[in-house]
């Protein structure tokens, strides 16, 4: 079975919406309540799902952002332990210990450049899936709005029609 997205529904409300009977004379559409009440509430039953799908994504590059940390805490220590061999041989010491400490220079530069790199990424993914959650929000409500209006207008209209 295809997945059905929020959007899905939404175009298939404003496509039950445009093809709904027109009132003679008035610009209104006789719609059935309960179709459209079924439709709003798949999207609701949806937003968990759209939800918890950009809670996934942050998860993820929290993972990343883990990975990547570890990776340049492995290199300190990788550089550490090397420093440490190296400063053991009496005839190379002081090569040895240069080398340790441009290595460990190198090592933590990098790190810090790496972690520097996850944090941004991991704020920019946050904030797309932020944004992305507020716009599918955004919108869900005005096209809800939208078609309570609808129903409200064309039960006050149906309703006026009946008193007349």
């Amino acid at each position: 079975m295809d997945k059905i997205e929020i959007n899905d529904i939404m175009n298939e409300l404003e496509d039950y919406i445009n093809e709904a009977s027109r009132i003679p004379i008035m610009s209104k559409v006789l719609v059935d309540g309960d179709h459209i009440l079924e439709l709003l509430d798949h999207i609701r039953a949806l937003l968990p799902e759209e939800i918890k799908q950009a809670r996934q994504v942050l998860d993820q590059s929290d993972k990343l952002l883990e990975s990547i940390e570890s990776q340049g805490k492995k290199m300190l220590e990788d550089a550490r332990n090397h420093a440490e061999y190296m400063a053991t041989e009496s005839e190379i010491m002081q090569i040895a210990q240069r080398k340790a400490t441009e290595m460990m220079e190198k090592a933590k530069s990098e790190a810090e450049n790496i972690l520097r790199k996850a944090a941004d990424q991991a704020e920019s993914v946050g904030r797309e899936v932020d944004a992305y959650a507020d716009g599918v929000l955004q919108q869900l409500e005005i096209n809800i709005n939208k078609a309570l209006d609808t129903v409200k207008q064309n039960h006050s209209d149906f309703k006026a029609s009946r008193a007349n």
